[in-house]
């Protein structure tokens, strides 16, 4: 190896060359693969679009989760957004801290509490996915509008029966 550039001193193999090769191919036909690189691109400017406001992307989808739908408990939360539950306590606090969210005890069951956005949370959600909305305009900005609208069309052909299981 070059110390310098990371690098290989040689040219690889010809078998090795071409294992590399049929491997790019193969990845440029995988929409995973694609996906995956597009969200990694996504996430790391969602991040940044989010720090001076002191939020991340996944307080961000909790916070929009309980104004989208008020009185979802940290249960429901859980199974939409795929975190476990030992994980949403924190994110709960940091944000029930911040004053954009109450909970309430369910009237009909005692065990479970109700999460509520508060008028700051509203605010707050609003703001955070204005936020977001800035940085996915600048990384789609070599699409057209209708290709914006085409790729969201697509992508929510891919987890649609996903959002049929949620109900």
């Amino acid at each position: 190896m070059d110390e310098t550039t990371s690098r290989p001193d040689a040219m690889p193999e010809p078998e090795t060359a071409a294992a590399l090769k049929d491997i790019r191919q193969t990845l440029s036909q995988l929409v995973g693969y694609h996906l995956r690189r597009a969200s990694v691109y996504d996430m790391n400017g969602a991040v940044a679009a989010l720090e001076p406001v002191d939020a991340r992307p996944i307080t961000m989808s909790v916070l929009t989760s309980i104004v989208e739908q008020p009185g979802r408990t940290s249960a429901d939360i859980c199974r939409m957004l795929a975190i476990k539950r030992a994980n949403i306590v924190g994110l709960l606090q940091a944000l029930e801290a911040r004053g954009l969210f109450t909970r309430r005890d369910d009237p009909a069951d005692q065990r479970l509490q109700r999460l509520y956005p508060t008028p700051e949370g509203v605010a707050a959600a609003r703001q955070w996915l204005h936020l977001v909305q800035e940085h996915e305009n600048r990384i789609l900005s070599r699409l057209s509008l209708a290709e914006r609208a085409e790729l969201r069309r697509l992508l929510a052909l891919v987890w649609a029966d996903e959002r049929a299981e949620e109900g």
